[in-house]
């Protein structure tokens, strides 16, 4: 049996790179416009936070917003991904770590664990499903 080795062009692995950095750097900066452009704008935009489903966009911003809106700062690292090919979009797996530093309280790191689903919507890659789960301390 012959092993399945997906593998991306270069064109589509520096899209999907370029999409990580967007979204990497909007959480860094707590720019929510630009974190928002990096989903899809559409009710069937599924976003899942720790167990949490946020179903459409609007939801998304609102979730997004609340974790602006509780920390002063955040950095945010990708620490590793990889991307798959999967019919007509990509699939994203990896780890980041959050460096947070909420309103009040002391600074905390959490890593994260995620897997996604992009697409190319309207000549732009977005994010289609994003699944997050955060490790325990």
């Amino acid at each position: 049996m012959k092993k399945y080795e997906p593998s991306l062009s270069k064109t589509d692995l520096a899209e999907m790179r370029n999409l990580d950095r967007r979204l990497t750097e909007a959480l860094s900066k707590k720019d929510l416009d630009a974190t928002m452009e990096c989903f899809w704008n559409d009710p069937d935009f599924v976003l899942m936070l720790n167990g949490t489903i946020f179903r459409g966009s609007e939801a998304a911003r609102a979730a997004i917003k609340a974790m602006f809106d509780q920390n002063k700062a955040i950095d945010v690292k990708v620490t590793e991904i990889t991307h798959l090919p999967s019919g007509d979009g990509v699939v994203g797996v990896g780890t980041a770590t959050y460096d947070l530093q909420p309103m009040e309280g002391p600074r905390k790191l959490m890593v994260e664990r995620w897997s996604d689903l992009r697409r190319k919507i309207d000549g732009k890659w977005v994010f289609v499903l994003d699944h997050t789960t955060h490790l325990p301390e």
